[in-house]
């Protein structure tokens, strides 16, 4: 069976699980449907569809085709963080952000370097209290305020993650893009760091270039209570367009 060509037969660039299947059954009511979800996967992970929502898939073209986001050239400052809290706290869940890293996505470069380490808040002091010990400049959860008083290139903020948070797939300790373009709008000393007026074409940048899976991020979003100035800032100021916004049907175009 020609699973590509049965692809195609789907009309809506959005499409469920279901619709495909009922795709082929159209075609082939003799299919054996205990095959499907191995079938499903193989054209998932050979990039032919993206997975953007839950059981919310778009068909993918070259033209279209984009990755899921990773950070490869992290500095030497992280990486050293990373390699230390990964010793001193094996089985602790933390996140490293540095604000270079953002520079991929914006007009008005950041200069200056600045390491966010995220930990749940009952580990902080801990976290904070080691890190002190090995790095010159470290500040616990400061305010904006306080950051730029205190702050310098190469300050590391020790702040609390919050839970559910979106995780990387392919690296523990790294951001996700979904994590990463809530927090633009979300965590305050990050916000203090970006003009905003950079935002609109760094998330045409995020979601032109890489996977973003639209239900991690606004249900993300929603638990930081800032679902609804994306969304606006996304219908308003971007040439983004959206495939899980409420009303959405199966089978939409």
């Amino acid at each position: 069976m020609k699973y590509l060509e049965l692809l195609d037969e789907i009309n809506s660039k959005v499409l469920h699980r279901q619709d495909f299947l009922g795709t082929i059954l159209k075609f082939d009511p003799n299919y054996n449907t205990a095959s499907f979800n191995r079938h499903f996967s193989k054209l998932l992970s050979s990039g032919f569809i993206e997975n953007i929502g839950e059981d919310l898939y778009i068909k993918v073209t070259p033209d279209t085709a984009r990755y899921l986001y990773t950070y490869m050239t992290p500095s030497l400052e992280l990486s050293e963080i990373e390699i230390f809290l990964s010793t001193e706290f094996p089985l602790v869940d933390f996140i490293i952000l540095e604000t270079i890293q953002l520079n991929e996505f914006l007009n008005h470069q950041i200069a200056l370097n600045t390491i966010i380490v995220m930990v749940e808040r009952m580990l902080m002091e801990a976290v904070f209290e080691r890190l002190k010990v090995k790095f010159p400049s470290v500040l616990f959860a400061p305010k904006p305020e306080e950051y730029q008083r205190y702050g310098s290139n190469g300050t590391i903020i020790v702040d609390k993650l919050c839970s559910r948070y979106p995780k990387n797939l392919k690296q523990r300790h790294r951001y996700s893009l979904e994590k990463l373009i809530v927090d633009l709008f979300a965590e305050k000393v990050i916000k203090m760091m970006v003009s905003i007026g950079d935002y609109p074409e760094a998330l045409d940048i995020a979601f032109k270039r890489y996977i973003v899976n639209e239900t991690r991020l606004f249900n993300y979003a929603k638990s930081r209570y800032v679902d609804t100035e994306i969304r606006m800032m996304i219908r308003n100021q971007t040439s983004i367009r959206l495939f899980t916004q409420e009303g959405i049907r199966r089978n939409a175009k």
